[in-house]
């Protein structure tokens, strides 16, 4: 029994210290700051939706998300984002997803949009999990087709890497971070437009509901190039599992 003890606590120090590097790593992930240029700084609040609903017993599923993106936290509007989208699950740990997104921008900060305006988006994706130890892991690769402001039409790839831990009962933690590439024809200055570090705790209300509240570092770098936003984000979310059209 005393073996079997000091392995649990070795195991849950390997594992807490994993967590550790792996948060710090996620964190300092936002590209640096540039050289030249001007940085401002804000306060917003996300509130966000995520339903990935199981049809019937098939592999198919329905994506249905919102999101209510506040500038100051809750004082105005910074976007508005619907993305509905159709789920396939290739395997337990691999699904497909292909959908439309809407979004709108508004004028807020410093340095704001000329006017508002909405973007029409089609994007494609592909999620892989897998377990390290107790902790699970979750990789998104995202394409996406990008109708903008003036009838521009862009690319964008993104990738996004997040880790769950369990915690006590029904609470856990979790840290990600997702960075943003624009791809040809996009006419972008830099590399990367932007990136977005996040650490949250989570908690599980029912086998298929999960609420999570935390902090993200949204870098975003303005189509000028020279303008890099630091948007200090309250992230709320409430994520559903829960099956549709299934007999009981």
């Amino acid at each position: 029994m005393r073996d079997g003890s000091l392995l649990d606590v070795t195991r849950r120090r390997s594992v807490a210290r994993l967590l550790l590097r792996l948060g710090l790593a996620l964190l300092g992930a936002a590209p640096s700051s540039p050289v030249l240029g001007q940085a401002a700084s804000h306060m917003h609040g996300w509130y966000q939706y995520f339903g990935d609903h199981p049809i019937g017993q098939s592999r198919w599923g329905l994506h249905l998300e919102g999101q209510v993106r506040r500038h100051d936290v809750a004082r105005s509007w910074q976007n508005l984002l619907l993305r509905p989208a159709l789920n396939y699950r290739v395997t337990p740990n691999v699904e497909l997803t292909a959908g439309y997104a809407y979004v709108t921008y508004h004028r807020y900060g410093a340095y704001p949009f000329a006017r508002p305006w909405a973007e029409h988006r089609l994007f494609q994706d592909a999620r892989v999990q897998h377990a390290l130890g107790r902790v699970r892991l979750l990789h998104r690769f995202r394409f996406e087709n990008r109708w903008l402001l003036d009838g521009l039409y862009e690319n964008r790839f993104r990738y996004m890497g997040r880790a769950t831990i369990p915690l006590r009962g029904p609470w856990y933690a979790a840290v990600w971070n997702e960075i943003f590439t624009p791809v040809k024809p996009e006419q972008f200055p830099r590399a990367v437009d932007q990136n977005r570090a996040t650490v949250a705790l989570g908690r599980r209300l029912t086998d298929h509901t999960r609420v999570e509240a935390g902090y993200m570092m949204q870098t975003v770098w303005q189509r000028n190039g020279r303008i890099r936003e630091d948007n200090h984000t309250l992230v709320i979310g409430v994520s559903s599992m829960a099956p549709l059209f299934r007999r009981k």
